[in-house]
């Protein structure tokens, strides 16, 4: 019985490829489309616009519109992804890769049907840079395959005429056209699986990948923020930004002439002291009436005759409090509507009642109105102190960050060269204090409680209220890839660095450049991958890191076929390079 079924089977095997032979003639079934014009040549070998519209069906999902197609740019796509098959099939020929014609019907007849797309990045026609392999081609069944129905529903078998009306539907190609379209791509995907299988993995280099992957280090840190050294450490006294300008004028002109228009022709110098709405406060009604008390106390020193920059300083809860409430020179356009129409009627030298805006309650000072002439001169005034701020506070924060940094290679714990760094910098900000208002003298010397003053003086100094002062801070847990301190800039190596040294209490050979400052980082704790770890998870992590080995192979076979075979690549047109426009009326156009 079971040699009589075998014989049957050879029989059956034998009838299908008959029936290819026969039925897989030129022009039977569907006439074949326009093939004879060349979508891209590649040293004189022309891949037909057949096989172009062909491979663009395959790839784009069922029913998907052009809108869809067109932000993906599935032209482009289709094209590179033909490229790349031609350089694979060119590269078969010299290794005498080949598929038998038996081999072929078995694919056909089991609806596995392959489909290049490019795997280098392709580069869009609008500049874009785009990764196929991130693209989600939703009717795609498997790496470059898509499958279509060929077998009778009731048998479950091979249906010939299935298969006619899904060639005929998807490829509109002849079967015969669409037999020899898929010889190329299966040589192709015979040549991606071959390059593939030589990429092999060792298990100590995955032990040493995994490692280093699965490795957590945690570090210590302290940010210093370049907004800290602009309030409280730069030289702001027009002496020093002059000096600035005189060595910087052309950077200052040109500055000036991308900004003037925020200036002229007029513009208002504008303070304002802000008590915010608590947006986490469940009860929003407690929270605008706790933040109309707050701006209420506010009024209330005002009318007293407290100096309008003193009190923003104490109360204000926006980051101008630093600068006595100070915005700068405002223009009409700038501001939210409520605050804008409070500042345009406000009357210089005059509070304004109480403003509600979206962001809470404002009090609002108009120092003066400036016009052209003197708008310029007060744009530019502001224009000088921002660039010259955006030098020295540059300079200032990196200088602090190299002397925390030496104190701790020097011995000390980072609290330690932190706190020194606060308490001497402390110290010459009282002594500029000292030479401006004599009465600090009068007020250290005050009998028994002079420490006690002392202290609380310490206690409330603009440089321990300040919003961004240094702080010794913890990072999480991170791997070799991670990012152990926010706001790093790109390209750092914060993460390399930490892993690098040995023991809690290292610090860094470097400092962190911040985008907004730098930070001194130290070890708090290194944990090595285990041995228990990598048995429980080294079957997975081998296969997976085997076939990030075999892509990444498959990438650098590619890219070279590319710079040795595929330097006289040409494009047939644009149609076969860029995404139509959608039509004014819908439908779709899935090529001629």
């Amino acid at each position: 019985m079971n040699k009589l079924t075998s014989i049957l089977g050879g029989f059956a095997v034998i009838a299908i490829a008959l029936v290819f032979i026969v039925q897989f003639r030129p022009n039977a079934g569907q006439q074949m489309v326009e093939s004879a014009r060349c979508a891209v040549e590649i040293r004189g070998t022309c891949i037909s616009s057949g096989h172009f519209w062909a491979s663009y069906r395959m790839l784009a999902p069922r029913g998907a519109d052009q809108e869809w197609m067109r932000q993906r740019n599935l032209r482009k796509i289709t094209a590179e992804g033909l490229v790349e098959r031609q350089l694979l099939n060119e590269d078969a020929k010299r290794l005498g890769i080949t598929i038998s014609e038996d081999e072929l019907n078995a694919e056909l007849t089991s609806g596995r049907m392959h489909v290049s797309m490019p795997l280098a990045p392709v580069m869009m026609p609008d500049g874009r840079v785009v990764d196929p392999r991130g693209a989600a081609y939703m009717n795609l069944g498997g790496p470059m395959i898509r499958y279509l129905n060929v077998k009778n529903r009731q048998t479950g078998k091979f249906d010939l005429k299935a298969y006619e009306r899904e060639v005929r539907m998807v490829a509109k190609m002849s079967p015969q056209e669409f037999r020899e379209y898929q010889k190329e791509e299966i040589v192709a995907a015979r040549m991606r699986e071959l390059v593939r299988s030589r990429a092999v993995v060792g298990e100590a280099e995955a032990f040493a990948r995994y490692n280093q992957d699965k490795s957590t280090a945690s570090v210590s840190y302290v940010r210093l923020d370049k907004r800290f050294f602009a309030d409280l450490v730069a030289d702001k006294s027009q002496k020093a930004i002059d000096a600035w300008v005189a060595l910087n004028k052309e950077e200052e002109e040109r500055t000036w002439n991308s900004r003037k228009s925020s200036y002229l022709p007029e513009c208002r110098v504008t303070r304002h002291i802000l008590a915010k709405i608590d947006q986490d406060n469940a009860d929003p009604a407690d929270a605008k009436a706790k933040a109309k008390e707050k701006i209420e106390q506010a009024k209330a020193r005002l009318d007293k005759g407290e100096r309008f920059a003193d009190v923003a300083r104490a109360m204000s809860e926006d980051g101008s409090a630093e600068r006595g409430g100070l915005l700068g020179c405002v223009t009409k356009g700038k501001m939210v509507k409520p605050f804008e129409d409070a500042m345009l009627k406000a009357e210089p030298g005059k509070v304004t009642d109480i403003v509600e805006s979206e962001f809470g309650y404002h009090l609002v000072l108009v120092d003066k109105v400036a016009k052209d002439l003197e708008a310029e001169a007060v744009g530019r005034a502001e224009v000088d102190e921002d660039l010259y701020l955006k030098f020295e506070t540059e300079r200032l924060t990196a200088e602090a960050a190299k002397t925390i940094l030496a104190a701790v290679k020097g011995g000390k714990t980072l609290d330690q060269a932190v706190e020194t760094y606060l308490s001497e910098l402390e110290a010459k900000l009282a002594k500029k204090d000292e030479k401006k208002d004599d009465k600090a003298k009068k007020d250290e010397k005050k009998g028994d409680k002079k420490d006690e003053a002392k202290d609380e003086a310490a206690a409330e100094s603009p440089v321990r209220k300040h919003p961004q002062r240094p702080i010794v801070e913890s990072s999480l847990p991170f791997n070799a890839s991670g990012s152990p301190i926010p706001g790093m800039m790109p390209g750092s190596n914060a993460a390399t660095q930490a892993f690098k040294l040995e023991k809690p209490g290292d610090a860094a050979d470097e400092i962190v450049q911040l985008f907004n400052g730098y930070a001194v980082m130290v070890l708090k704790e290194k944990k090595p991958a285990s041995k228990e770890e990598w048995e429980k998870d080294r079957a997975m992590f081998m296969a997976q890191f085997r076939e990030e080995k075999q892509e990444d192979a498959l990438v650098a076979y590619i890219s070279r076929l590319r710079n040795t075979l595929g330097t006289e690549i040409k494009f047939g047109g644009a149609e076969f390079t860029t995404e139509a426009k959608p039509p004014k009326e819908g439908g779709e156009d899935l090529g001629e």
